[in-house]
C-alpha cells in the first residue's frame, strides 16, 4: 500500500469510528467533504444515491441560489484502483439525469435517484442550463499515476467529457481523484499559511506620480501598477497555490466565460495597453510592505503576501506567460494593504469580494454576531460551526453536539419564522434576505431548540420505513421535507409562544441533552399530518417538488394546524 493510500485509509477509519459508519459510507462522507469543501457534519443524507440501480452514482448534491446553481455528482468507490466499467456506468447515469424523458425516468427502481433527477430538472426549468455548473467527480483510493493515457479508463473518460463539455452548461467539470489527489487537497486545507515574501517590481517614473500611498488611523495602503509578467512569474513560482490561501475562491478554469475573456485579452498584444483600464486588478494583503522607489530598480518589498481578490486575473496571466503569449507591456493595477491582524484581513476579503455576488456563509463567518452565537451555544455544551470543517479534526467532540451555523439558521427560519420552504429550498436566503432577522441578537435558547427539533426529526425520518416507501408522496416527504415536519413538530410539541419562555426552554434543552425528550411521538404524528395535508390538496400532490418550495404550502399548513387546534379545544371538557 502506498503512503497516500494509507493516509486515506486512516482518515476513513477515523470517520467510521466517529460517525458510526461502515468503511464505504465513511469514504463517501470523506470524499464529499473534500470535494465540496463542506464539513463532515453538514452532509445531507438525502443526497445519497448509492444502492441497487444507482447507475454508477453515489451522491448528488444540488446547491441553488437565486440566479445559478451548482450540481456535484459523485462516484465514490472505496477501492484501490480505477475501473473503466465504473466510467461506463457513470456515463449511463448522466444520460438518465440529463437526457431521458420523464416516462423513462419514472421506470427507475432506485427511488432516491429518481427523486434527485426530478429535483434537478425542477432547478433546470427555473434557471436554465446556462446558469448551472455541473461537477462530476470520480474518487477512489487508487493511484491515478499508475494509469496510462492509452488505458481504456481514459478512453471512456474522454468520451464522457466530449459528450457534456460542450457549452450547454455554465461550466462542466470532470474531476478524477485518487489517493494522491485526495491527500493533496487535505494537505492544502491543513497547511498553515506559508509566509510568501516578495519583491514586486512596479512601474515607476521619478518625474511624475507613479503610485499612491494612503494612511489613516494607523492603517496604510499603496496603489501602484506592475508588469503583468511580474504577477505571472509570482504565480508560476508558487505551484502550491499558497498565495491564494486567503482568497475565498480558487481559479474557476479557462472555460469560465469571464476567465476566457481575461485570458484572451492577455494574449492580444495590440490591445495590451488597454488591460490596465479594462481589468479590476489585484488586491493584496500583507504583514508589512515598503516601497523602494529606486529609479533603476523600483519595487515593493512585501512580507507574507496574499492575493485576496484577483485570483482569476493572476492565474490567467500565468497561463498566458506559460504559453509565451503574454505581452511585455501589459500592466496591472495592484492595491496593497498592510493588514497586521486577521480581523482587518477578513473585512478586506469580504468587502473586496462582494462585487462578485458571493453570498456564502464564509463571508459572514467572522461577523461579531456569529462569534456571539458560538459563545452562546458553547454555554450549553454545543459547538457552533462558523466555518466549514472547523471541528472536523476534533475527535473528542460528540458529533451530535456540532451545530453547523447554516443548519441552525435554516432550522430557526423554519420553526420560529414558519418558513420551511425557504429553509429547505432557498437556504441562500439565510445569508441574504433573512440574515439580520435570524441573527438579531436574541437569546440563544430558541436557536438550540430549533436545531435539536430538526436534528431529531431528520434522524427519525432517516430511520423510518417511509424513507424507502414505494408511495411517492410518503418517500419524497421522508427524504425532502424534514424542515416542514420539524415546523409542525415544534407546534405540536411546544405549543405557541414557546420561544419567549426562557425557563421552559432551558428545561427542554436539558431533556434533549439527557435523552429524556418525548419528541419522537410528535415527529411521527407531524409526518402523518403532512402526508394527510398533501393528499388533501390535489395541487400539492400532483407536483410535490413545486409544493415543497411554495409559500402556499406553508400557509396551508398554518391554516390546517389552526383548525386542528380549534377542534381539539372544542373536544376538551
Amino acid at each position: 500500500m502506498h503512503l497516500h493510500q494509507q493516509i486515506i485509509q486512516s482518515k476513513v477509519d477515523q470517520i467510521s469510528q466517529l460517525l458510526k459508519l461502515n468503511e464505504d459510507q465513511a469514504f463517501l462522507r470523506l470524499t464529499h467533504s473534500i470535494i465540496t469543501g463542506e464539513s463532515l457534519f453538514s452532509f445531507d443524507e438525502a443526497d445519497i444515491i448509492d444502492g441497487a440501480s444507482d447507475k454508477g452514482i453515489d451522491s448528488i448534491a444540488i446547491m441553488e441560489n437565486e440566479e445559478e446553481a451548482t450540481v456535484v455528482i459523485l462516484q465514490s468507490k472505496n477501492t484501490d484502483s480505477f475501473s473503466s466499467n465504473s466510467i461506463v456506468k457513470l456515463r449511463n447515469g448522466l444520460k438518465w439525469i440529463f437526457k431521458k424523458n420523464k416516462s423513462q425516468v419514472d421506470s427507475i427502481t432506485n427511488n432516491r435517484l429518481k427523486d434527485k433527477i426530478a429535483e434537478y430538472r425542477s432547478v433546470q426549468n427555473k434557471l436554465g442550463t446556462s446558469n448551472i455548473t455541473i461537477t462530476v467527480a470520480i474518487a477512489t483510493n487508487g493511484l491515478k499515476k499508475k494509469l496510462r493515457k492509452r488505458d481504456e479508463f481514459f478512453q471512456e473518460l474522454n468520451t464522457l467529457e466530449e459528450e457534456y463539455d460542450n457549452d450547454t452548461f455554465a461550466k462542466f467539470n470532470l474531476l478524477i481523484y485518487g489517493a494522491t489527489e485526495l491527500v493533496d487537497l487535505i494537505n492544502r486545507e491543513d497547511r498553515q499559511k506559508q509566509k510568501i515574501d516578495k519583491d514586486v517590481k512596479i512601474i515607476y517614473d521619478a518625474n511624475k506620480p507613479s503610485y499612491i500611498k494612503y494612511y489613516a488611523s494607523g492603517l496604510k495602503g499603496v496603489v501602484c501598477s506592475v508588469p503583468g509578467t511580474e504577477i505571472a512569474n509570482i504565480i508560476q513560482r508558487d505551484p502550491s497555490g499558497a498565495i491564494f490561501d486567503s482568497n475565498i475562491r480558487q481559479f474557476l478554469g479557462e472555460k469560465s466565460a469571464v476567465n476566457a475573456e481575461i485570458l484572451k485579452s492577455c494574449k492580444e498584444h495590440s490591445c495590451a495597453h488597454e488591460f490596465w483600464f479594462l481589468n479590476n486588478g489585484l488586491t493584496v494583503v500583507c504583514d508589512k510592505y515598503d516601497v523602494v522607489d529606486d529609479p533603476d530598480n523600483a519595487h515593493v518589498k512585501i512580507k507574507n503576501m496574499q492575493i485576496v481578490n484577483g485570483c482569476q486575473t493572476a492565474t490567467a496571466l500565468a497561463l498566458a506567460l506559460d504559453e509565451a503569449a503574454l505581452s511585455d507591456n501589459l500592466q496591472v493595477l495592484l492595491r496593497i494593504y498592510e493588514a497586521p491582524n486577521s480581523d482587518l484581513v477578513d473585512k478586506i476579503v469580504r468587502t473586496t469580494n462582494n462585487q462578485n455576488r458571493i453570498t456564502s456563509r464564509n463571508l459572514c463567518a467572522n461577523h461579531p454576531i456569529q462569534k456571539d452565537m458560538a459563545t452562546g451555544f458553547r454555554a450549553y455544551g454545543y459547538f457552533y460551526e462558523r466555518k466549514p470543517k472547523e471541528f472536523d479534526k476534533q475527535e473528542d467532540i460528540d458529533p451530535q453536539k456540532i451545530a453547523v451555523n447554516e443548519l441552525v439558521a435554516q432550522s430557526f427560519l423554519s420553526i420560529v419564522f414558519n418558513k420551511p420552504s425557504d429553509a429547505s429550498r432557498r437556504k441562500y436566503k439565510v445569508w441574504g434576505e433573512f440574515y439580520n432577522q435570524i441573527f438579531s441578537g436574541r437569546i440563544i435558547e430558541p436557536y438550540i431548540i430549533s436545531f435539536e427539533i430538526h436534528r431529531h426529526t431528520s434522524n427519525w425520518l432517516r430511520k423510518s420505513k417511509y424513507i424507502i416507501s414505494k408511495d411517492d408522496i410518503e418517500r419524497k416527504l421522508a427524504n425532502n421535507a424534514a424542515f416542514h415536519v420539524a415546523r409542525i413538530t415544534a407546534e405540536l410539541f411546544l405549543g405557541k409562544g414557546w420561544e419567549s419562555k426562557q425557563k421552559k426552554m432551558r428545561n427542554i434543552i436539558k431533556e434533549f441533552q439527557s435523552g429524556n425528550s418525548h419528541i419522537n411521538a410528535h415527529i411521527e404524528k407531524s409526518y402523518r399530518l403532512l402526508v394527510k395535508f398533501i393528499r388533501m390538496n390535489k395541487k400539492f400532490s400532483s407536483d410535490l417538488d413545486v409544493a415543497l418550495k411554495s409559500s402556499e404550502l406553508e400557509r396551508y399548513i398554518d391554516d390546517r394546524l389552526i383548525k386542528l387546534s380549534k377542534k381539539s379545544s372544542a373536544m376538551q371538557p
